[in-house]
């Protein structure tokens, strides 16, 4: 996924930015646990396999969710970001955006 919200210059997230905001949150090796078995809990295979867009990253962050404490946070997070980008980027009636 690429390019930015029309008019917002809002970058679509990334699995980089989920990762990392979990990072700063429990610390590297408690993050990528998490994130591994969200990824998976969200039918997306391991880690690296292929790009994730804003759309596959609102399952990892409804799984993150249903976590408790900090990863329950982080998956709001996300998923606010991730749903604000698809929403500025969907397509308009009459062909606007």
């Amino acid at each position: 996924m690429n390019g930015t919200a029309p008019r917002y210059g809002l970058a679509p997230p990334n699995e980089d930015d989920g990762l990392s905001m979990l990072a700063r949150v429990i610390g590297v090796d408690r993050a990528a646990a998490a994130w591994a078995r969200a990824r998976r809990e969200a039918g997306l295979g391991v880690a690296g396999r292929t790009d994730l867009g804003p759309a596959e990253l609102l399952r990892i962050a409804e799984v993150l969710m249903r976590a408790d404490g900090a990863e329950r946070a982080i998956g709001t997070s996300l998923a606010v970001r991730s749903r604000t980008w698809l929403l500025l980027n969907r397509e308009q009636p009459g062909g606007a955006r």
